[in-house]
């Protein structure tokens, strides 16, 4: 589908109606996954697993922590992926990660027009949920303090809001439930294929990747309707 580009700055919640596919304006909610959708966290959580690796003397290669780790969990991985801390009390380290990411917060950068994007929607009266696998401290820190648009996020969903994280739809699911929208009516946006197939799984109809982290063709091959390069307006409006 080719798109006619749209002359001048866009603004307003009419100029996401004009994207060639995922018109956000005609979305009942917004779904929106954080880190490495809203800001560029990924450095920040690589370092926190990267201690967490020194610590148990375990090396993983750049194919293995994509396939397993990015973008999830980091309780449902621990759970998942057989290493020395199967078996363990893995709390003390998972609070570790914790505190290290929280040291390390300045060197998270925002995605171009995330916080334009949200105080678009807000301003046009679509509610908006951010579902995270972050625990709630960083995603309030993220959403008030680099963003600035905690006023803006009708629902949020964290790590200790479900059972199971992405790709498990539960999240997803559950932020539809608080927003009284069905996933079929809403869009949702994500950066990593894990958290692509939680929206899948949840039947959300409108499904877009952003390629912070990962290909075009891994966010597709997951089930990505869409892809764009940031959440600018201008990207939107020629995204097909």
């Amino acid at each position: 589908m080719t798109v006619a580009p749209v002359p001048g700055a866009l603004s307003g919640l009419s100029a996401l109606g004009t994207v060639g596919g995922p018109a956000l304006s005609s979305a009942a909610a917004v779904l929106l996954d954080m880190d490495g959708t809203l800001v560029l966290s990924e450095q920040v959580h690589r370092q926190t697993w990267w201690r967490f690796f020194d610590s148990w003397g375990v090396t993983v290669s750049e194919e293995e922590y994509e396939r397993h780790y990015l973008g999830r969990r980091a309780r449902d991985v621990l759970d998942e992926v057989p290493g020395p801390w199967t078996g363990t009390d893995t709390s003390a380290a998972l609070r570790a990660m914790d505190e290290l990411a929280a040291e390390l917060s300045d060197a998270v950068t925002v995605v171009p027009g995330a916080p334009e994007l949200l105080r678009t929607l807000h301003r046009g009266g679509q509610p908006v949920a951010v579902v995270t696998s972050a625990g709630r401290d960083w995603a309030r820190h993220v959403l008030d303090v680099v963003l600035g648009v905690a006023g803006e996020v009708s629902v949020l969903v964290t790590a200790e809001d479900v059972r199971c994280g992405k790709p498990a739809p539960e999240g997803y699911l559950l932020a539809c439930e608080r927003l009284g929208r069905a996933p079929g009516d809403c869009a949702g946006v994500e950066d990593s294929p894990s958290g692509v197939r939680a929206l899948v799984a949840a039947s959300v109809g409108t499904v877009v990747g952003i390629t912070t982290t990962s290909s075009a063709g891994e966010l597709q091959a997951a089930g990505a309707g869409w892809t764009v390069p940031d959440l600018r307006a201008e990207q939107w409006a020629h995204s097909a």
